[in-house]
Formats: C-alpha cells, sequence, structure tokens
C-alpha cells in the first residue's frame, strides 16, 4: 500500500519534539510493514524528515499575504501527492486552508483527531475560531475515516458522521525504552514537558504549587521567561524548547514527571500523551490529572492521580509534595505497562484500517 502522510501547519517546534518523533516512528514502522509512505507537509519552516517533502509558505507577513503564501504552497503539495499516486492519504486534522478539498479527490482519506478542535480554537482567537467553525465541516464530512486517541473525543467529535472510525491510543516503540537510574536528589526535582500556549498543561498551576512548597525543584521544558506573564519563584527553571537528548538529561535529574494537569480546559477528561508514555518507558514516577486511556484499571504507587478540575493541583498541593518525597530513588515497575503501549501493536491496527479504507475505493 501506498500512503501520503499529510500535516498542515504543524510548528516547527512541535514537529521537533514528541509529535514529530511520533511521526517519524509511525513512517518507520509502516516501511518495516512492507508498506510505501512519504510526508507532505505544509509548513512555514523546514524540518529534516526522511522521505519528507516540505512545502513552505511565508508565515511573516499580513494575514491576507500568509493566506495567499499558504494556498500557494498547498496547490503545489496537492500536485505532488497527485503525482505520488497513493492508495490512501493519513491527515493529521489542521485548519482548513484553500484549496485543501481538493485533496479528498485524489484517494480515501483517513483523519487523526488529536483533540477537540472547537475549544482549541476558540482559545487562539476570533480568526481561528470561526474560521474553523465554519470550514471544519470539508474535512470531517469529506474524510473517508478517523482515528482517534480515545474512547472520549470519539464519541465527542464523530456521532456527527456516521462512518468508520477506530480508537487507537498513543503508543511508544518498546525497542527503545531505556530505564535511566534514579536520581539522589536531597530535594525532590518535577519536571514537565510541554508547549508555550497550550494551558491546558497547567503550567501556572505548577508555578503556584512551586510558591507554596519552595522545597521542591520544579524544570519547565518547552518554556522560557517571555513566554510566561507570571512572577517565576526560585525553585522554578523554565529550559525552553531542548532537543530530544537534552529533554532527555533533565530526566534523568528527575524524580517525577508532571502530565497534562489542566485537561478540563479543553472540555476533555481523557488522553493518551506522548511525553507521560516517554517517562514511563525511562521509568520516572508520573503524576497525571486525567483519564489515561492505556492506564485504565492500573493502581501502582509510582502514579499519582488527582481530580481534572481548576483547583486540582493546589487542593492537593500536600499530596503531591508528599509523593515527590517518597519517588526519591524508586522507578516505575515498567513491565507492568508495557504491553498496553507498544505502538507497533497500535500501527498494525493502523494499518489494517487505513487497508480497509483503501479497499472501498
Amino acid at each position: 500500500m501506498r500512503v501520503a502522510y499529510v500535516t498542515v501547519h504543524v510548528a516547527p517546534q512541535i514537529m521537533r519534539g514528541g509529535v514529530g518523533k511520533k511521526i517519524k516512528t509511525q513512517m518507520r514502522l509502516w516501511r518495516e510493514a512492507g508498506h510505501e509512505v512519504v510526508l507532505f507537509s505544509l509548513t512555514p519552516a523546514e524540518i529534516p524528515f526522511p522521505e519528507e517533502r516540505p512545502f513552505l509558505f511565508d508565515a511573516q507577513t499580513n494575514l491576507l499575504k500568509r493566506e495567499i503564501n499558504r494556498a500557494s504552497a498547498l496547490r503545489r503539495m496537492l500536485d505532488e501527492i497527485r503525482g505520488y499516486q497513493p492508495d490512501a492519504v493519513y491527515l493529521r486534522f489542521g485548519l482548513y486552508s484553500y484549496p485543501l478539498h481538493c485533496l479528498f479527490k485524489i484517494a480515501p482519506v483517513v483523519l487523526e483527531i488529536n483533540s477537540d478542535d472547537r475549544p482549541e480554537y476558540r482559545k487562539r482567537g476570533a480568526f481561528f475560531y470561526w474560521t474553523n467553525r465554519l470550514t471544519r465541516g470539508i474535512t470531517f464530512g469529506r474524510s473517508s475515516g478517523f482515528i482517534s486517541p480515545s474512547y472520549e473525543l470519539a464519541k465527542t467529535l464523530l456521532t456527527k458522521y456516521k462512518k468508520p472510525f477506530r480508537v487507537i491510543s498513543n503508543g511508544i516503540d518498546l525497542t527503545c525504552a531505556e530505564a535511566l537510574p534514579p536520581p539522589q536528589n536531597p530535594q525532590p526535582i518535577l519536571t514537565m514537558v510541554c508547549s508555550p500556549g497550550a494551558d491546558w498543561h497547567g503550567v501556572d498551576k505548577i508555578i503556584e504549587f512551586a510558591k507554596i512548597a519552595p522545597d521542591v525543584k520544579i524544570n519547565v521544558v518547552g518554556y522560557a521567561e517571555n513566554d510566561l506573564n507570571l512572577l517565576i519563584p526560585s525553585n522554578v527553571k523554565l529550559l525552553g524548547f531542548l532537543d530530544q537528548e537534552n529533554v532527555k538529561n533533565i530526566l534523568a535529574q528527575t524524580d517525577v514527571v508532571l502530565g497534562t494537569l489542566a485537561l478540563h480546559r479543553k472540555k476533555m477528561d481523557e488522553a493518551s500523551p506522548l511525553k507521560v508514555r516517554e517517562a514511563l518507558a525511562y521509568e520516572i514516577p508520573i503524576i497525571i490529572a486525567y483519564d489515561d486511556t492505556d492506564l485504565r484499571g492500573i493502581e501502582i504507587d509510582t502514579i499519582l492521580r488527582i481530580p481534572n478540575t481548576e483547583e486540582n493541583v493546589i487542593e492537593n498541593a500536600e499530596r503531591i509534595r508528599q509523593f515527590a518525597y517518597a519517588m526519591r530513588g524508586k522507578r516505575v515497575d515498567f513491565a507492568s505497562v508495557a504491553a498496553r503501549f507498544d505502538q507497533h501493536k497500535k500501527e498494525e491496527m493502523r494499518l489494517q484500517f487505513l487497508e480497509e479504507i483503501a479497499a472501498k475505493k
């Protein structure tokens, strides 16, 4: 099967992080399974990917010129995809740009949906909210099938569209799993890996926690000082964007990794974040405030769960502090959860679904 993997304006810093790592792993596993795949990306900056065909546009200009530039690059990308003659298109959902609707005439499209786009684009301002609201039906309505990482998203978004779908949560390549020995920190170190502007990570909550727990040290990867209009306590380090190797170096010094703490701000309760899976693959204890699709029924003392509410961190501050101290020198028994995260199995399911959709062409 020949697959065109398509992304439309995934931010370069996102592609250099966990999302880009996920896409690279997916394409590698698809090729190992005997399929052909090329990544076609509409982007304002080129990202080095194997077998990638980037289509660049100038985003550093006014709104009208930016959209004209984006449409021109998208036309070129559609021509390349048409010439590639894929059996199926795997499209990662993004804001519609003209003339994306032509993509659905080339081959059956399976749409990957990673969040509820409606509250997400509302937070980005009126232009993005109304553009998405008026055009999202084009993408959803013309897709041949859907893949969602959670049952909650599938129920929330796909009831309107009576089309085939699969729930396939995010996974990791277990062959790359690597245990990091626990650090010997006199004071616990907590780390959150996230992206600026994504308020559902709950970075502001961690800043408030740091003020009332000055004996706990906190690393925030992804945020720099100019990304937050907050007074930063001395026990918090804002490390900015780091590449994968430097993230690993920070995690090697970490006692506990913080997962998403404010998913309720996206009106969601279920997720399967890559950063949490990577932390568990390093055998680092975690704190989460949502229902993890793959961790249901797992009760181990190296995972702390708190409610998915606005006041969850402050109301559970002492639990978090005690957990952080208790996890010094400890690691997760990854073998007890590894099978649930196996990306090889998840990609087998994804490919089977793609083949089913392509066969209906």
